[in-house]
């Protein structure tokens, strides 16, 4: 078994460092709000032909949109995105009510222009992600709020606003994004049905976008939430969603598709 000094040393190796992004700005109190849908069954399908989980696909269509956005505005970075994902650390057997949940990085191959190879190099980024949670489990901390935990103490939170920290460090993500299991049947409110049902999170400074996918009745629900300072058109973002599951489908070509 490793030592303890091996076990923290493999964990600060596999730490990384994202490339800067319109995303990782000073935030304003301003937001923009972006959603889209889409079928369940579909997205279920296209991941199976290519062998890879549902939550690598959904990664890999919110990669290929990130490079659309970025690539039209002159701003996609030689390096891949990285992601701040968040994982749950709870045992099957644990029925406790607490949180246990902890944000693991992700690398997102913007710097790939086939989405094929996105949705492999994805699927390896992923594998990777789990073995070293179950590696690290035990060093992970829990009842953690994000790669941006500053912000949720008060006095830290105004130091890293006065001093706009979050765009003179470098940033361990570019963005986060969030997939979690929803109602599988409609639900109804005074007896009307709940049609569709978008996420919604929070952006914090220095992380300017956020993406959180649920689903739903037999779709997947994207929540797509920006200061306009990082991204001005969220739903521009969420349009791609539809192309990039077309292109895993051998539908579109990159070149010949809206931006």
């Amino acid at each position: 078994a490793a030592s303890p000094r091996q076990t923290l040393g493999s964990l600060r190796e596999s730490l990384m460092l994202a490339p800067r992004t319109p995303f990782n700005i000073q935030i304003s109190e301003d937001r923009a709000l972006g959603v889209a849908s889409l079928s369940l069954d579909r997205c279920k399908r296209a991941a199976k032909h290519h062998g890879v989980s549902l939550n690598d696909l959904i990664m890999a269509l919110c990669t290929s949109a990130l490079r659309r956005a970025l690539k039209r505005r002159g701003r996609l970075p030689e390096r891949a995105l990285v992601a701040g994902m968040p994982v749950s650390l709870r045992a099957e057997d644990d029925g406790e009510s607490n949180n246990q949940v902890s944000m693991v990085q992700c690398e997102l191959p913007t710097d790939e222009p086939d989405p094929v190879e996105r949705l492999k190099r994805i699927h390896a980024a992923t594998d990777r992600i789990k073995h070293r949670v179950q590696a690290f489990s035990e060093l992970i901390p829990t009842d953690f709020p994000g790669l941006a935990a500053p912000f949720w103490a008060t006095g830290l939170s105004r130091l890293w606003k006065q001093g706009r920290l979050s765009e003179r460090l470098p940033p361990l993500a570019n963005l986060v994004i969030s997939n979690v299991p929803g109602p599988p049947i409609p639900l109804y409110l005074a007896g009307a049905r709940v049609d569709k049902y978008y996420p919604l999170s929070i952006v914090t400074h220095g992380l300017g976008l956020n993406i959180t996918v649920q689903s739903y009745a037999g779709s997947l629900e994207f929540g797509i939430l920006s200061c306009p300072d990082a991204l001005a058109s969220p739903e521009r973002l969420a349009s791609q969603l539809v192309t990039a599951l077309d292109e895993l489908e051998g539908g579109v070509e990159e070149g010949g598709t809206q931006s």
